[in-house]
Formats: C-alpha cells, sequence, structure tokens
C-alpha cells in the first residue's frame, strides 16, 4: 500500500468508486426540487420529493430549510434536465477542486510535494469528508459546496489575496451554510496589517453583508421573519423534536456533539445477547463517529506550531464554527463520521500542516492509509444496509 501511494498516477483509481456512486445514487435530491422550483418562480416546493423528511411545513406549504446556492448552483442544468438532474453530476467535479485546492494550500504554505498530495489524499479518501463525497444526499452535497468555496477563499487569501473575491467566497459559502459567515474571523487579522486596511476590509465585506440580506430577504418571504430559515417547523423524528425542544441553539446541546465529535469510537455488532461478535463486527454510529478515529492522521496536531500567525488565526475561526455547530439540535443524524466538523476542516488543514512538517513521510503514509480503510470501510457499511 505504501508503494501504491508513491505511484501517484494509481491515486486516479480512488476517485473511480465515488464517480460510480456519485452518478448511480438518486435519492435525496432536494436541491433539484428547489431548483425547479425557482425556476418556476416559487420558493416553496411545487413538486415534493419521496420523503419529506427535513422539509419544513408552514402554513400548508413545503420548503427546504438549508441555504439557497447549492440550489443556485445547479439551476441552469436543472433548466435543461428539469427533474432528472442528479446532484452528483456537480458534486464529483467538486470533490476533484476540492483535492486540487487543498494540494495547492499545502504547497503554498512550504509543505513538500509528497506530503502535500498525502495531505490531499486524506481529506477526500480518508476522513468524515470522504462519505460525504461518495453519497450525493442533499444534505451531503450542501457540505461538498461549503467547502469549496472555504478551500478557495483560504487558496486566494495565500495566493493573490485578491480581498473581493475571498469575500465572495465567503458570501457563497454563507449562502450554504449560514454559521459559515464565522470563517470570515480567519482573513481579519490579515486585512487590518495592510497599509490599505480599511478598503479592503469594505470590499472584502461588501459580498458578505450582501448574502446576510440575501438569506434575511429569503426567510421572510418564506416564513414571514428574516430570522427563521425554516428549522422551528422541520419534520423530524421525535428524538430530534425532544432534542429541538431545549432549543434549536442553546449550551445544552454542547456535550453530546462535543462527544459525537471527538470521543465516539464504533458500536460492536453482537450475535443476540450473547457478546460474541458477528460480521461486520463494528458499526458506524448513525449520529457520528470521532473525528480522530475516522482519520488518524488528526494526533499528529499535538506538533503543530501554536505561535504560527496563521496558525492563531485558524485556531480563533476554528474554535467559533466549533461553538456555532456544537451549539446546534441537530448533530447530524444518518451519518458517517461527525459530518458538520467538515464546517471548520479547511482551517484545521492549516493547522495540520504545521504538524506535518515535523513528522516523517512514512508516518504520515500509513497514517493516511488508516484512514482511507477506516473511511471506506464504514461508508461501503452504510451502503451495504448494515
Amino acid at each position: 500500500m505504501l508503494k501504491f501511494l508513491n505511484n501517484y498516477w494509481l491515486i486516479g483509481y480512488l476517485f473511480v468508486p465515488i464517480l460510480i456512486f456519485n452518478l448511480t445514487i438518486t435519492g435525496e435530491q432536494q436541491f433539484v426540487y428547489l431548483a425547479y422550483s425557482f425556476i418556476n418562480g416559487s420558493f416553496s416546493l411545487i413538486h415534493l420529493p419521496p420523503t419529506i423528511a427535513d422539509l419544513s411545513l408552514y402554513q400548508g406549504k413545503y420548503f427546504w430549510p438549508l441555504g439557497p446556492f447549492p440550489a443556485l448552483l445547479i439551476l441552469p442544468f436543472v433548466l435543461i434536465f428539469k427533474m432528472g438532474f442528479l446532484q452528483g453530476f456537480v458534486q464529483f467535479p467538486l470533490t476533484i477542486l476540492n483535492f486540487y485546492l487543498i494540494y495547492k494550500i499545502s504547497i503554498k504554505l512550504n509543505l513538500s510535494p509528497n506530503k502535500s498530495l498525502l495531505l490531499a489524499i486524506f481529506y477526500i479518501f480518508g476522513s468524515i469528508y470522504t462519505p460525504i463525497a461518495i453519497i450525493p444526499w442533499s444534505w451531503f452535497f450542501a457540505q461538498v459546496t461549503a467547502t469549496f468555496f472555504l478551500l478557495l477563499a483560504i487558496y486566494e487569501f495565500l495566493e493573490s489575496k485578491r480581498w473581493p473575491i475571498i469575500g465572495l467566497a465567503i458570501a457563497l459559502a454563507t449562502l450554504t451554510k449560514a454559521n459559515l459567515i464565522l470563517a470570515a474571523i480567519f482573513f481579519l487579522p490579515k486585512i487590518f496589517q495592510k497599509p490599505q486596511a480599511f478598503k479592503n476590509l469594505i470590499v472584502f465585506l461588501i459580498p458578505v453583508f450582501m448574502a446576510i440580506a440575501i438569506i434575511g430577504v429569503y426567510n421572510y418571504q418564506r416564513f414571514n421573519s428574516i430570522l427563521e430559515s425554516g428549522y422551528s417547523y422541520q419534520i423530524i423524528p421525535e428524538g430530534s423534536k425532544a432534542r429541538r425542544d431545549y432549543g434549536i441553539i442553546s449550551p445544552k446541546h454542547i456535550p453530546a456533539n462535543l462527544y459525537y465529535m471527538f470521543i465516539k469510537t464504533p458500536d460492536p455488532v453482537l450475535a443476540d445477547d450473547s457478546h460474541v461478535l458477528k460480521f461486520p463486527y463494528l458499526k458506524f454510529d448513525p449520529y457520528g463517529m470521532s473525528i480522530f478515529f475516522m482519520s488518524p492522521i488528526l494526533f499528529l496536531l499535538y506538533k503543530s506550531k501554536l505561535n504560527d500567525p496563521l496558525v492563531k488565526s485558524s485556531l480563533i475561526a476554528t474554535f467559533a464554527i466549533i461553538l456555532s455547530i456544537t451549539a446546534y439540535y441537530g448533530i447530524g443524524y444518518i451519518q458517517v463520521g461527525y459530518r458538520y466538523a467538515l464546517d471548520f476542516f479547511p482551517f484545521l488543514l492549516i493547522i495540520l500542516i504545521s504538524a506535518v512538517k515535523q513528522s516523517k513521510l512514512n508516518t504520515i503514509k500509513l497514517l493516511t492509509i488508516a484512514g482511507i480503510v477506516i473511511s471506506w470501510f464504514f461508508t461501503l457499511e452504510k451502503l451495504a444496509g448494515f
């Protein structure tokens, strides 16, 4: 396997199963339904998907509560192919672009080409991103889309620092997942260091404020409130309703989210009550599993250079985003790994790069392989229906 990773052209084969699944999984295409509704001048769904789970029912109409941008992204294709279009046709190219951006970001941060390639492999094929990339459901499509714009913003920051482009990327990430407005925190220290700080700040914030305004208008047109995205009206299971009763956003949700993000391991598969393990022996928890279990390479984070200004900015952005997702009631049910952690993974990547610089190549390879095996095992287990 170590030799396989040395034959870089073979890495393309890792994309093949992702491509196959992206083009053959047809369920949970809510953004296609939303794009079709936009084309027909409606914010509510004019056709309903096979399942109404997670839709928001308000005044007799059904709405999709997630951010609107993924629907706008695929709108030209839905305009041509109507309801027959699949999100996977866009999700797969985005995953390829994410691989490329991770590699380029690593190179820009002075990581060697070999280590940069391994980090791209870890991120796409051996982390919580892997099941998201493989399964083109609407929730996951939004996560892949948001990842692309966060990575694009970071790369543009490292490459050219064109603040209007960075601001636009953050705005589009925010229109996909509203809490990602907090990603702007990462860029602010550098803006204020520049001679043209005020001008840069304005051109950076204009698209971000426009995104906030669009979200407010979008919410008001649907739910008569600029602050209501539809989560209060979602059709969800009883367990989720019980959590929501504590508040959509509440500090009471933080302990459970931290548990699933950092601590939770797989569950044993037992034969009856015998405590004898049976195939497949271990099963993923649909509420999530530790990001460290899914990606052992993250244990190298202890080597990070915390005095590096870029690492400090990444830590601040990471903690801000962690607070936003752990205070949320949703957890991210029916997932392999804790998928909401992808909201801060692009910034965690920067921290990890500083650690990988201090690590041996073979150590990185072994930890990357472990992540690939773990991520694919549980993803295939999910696809097989275990």
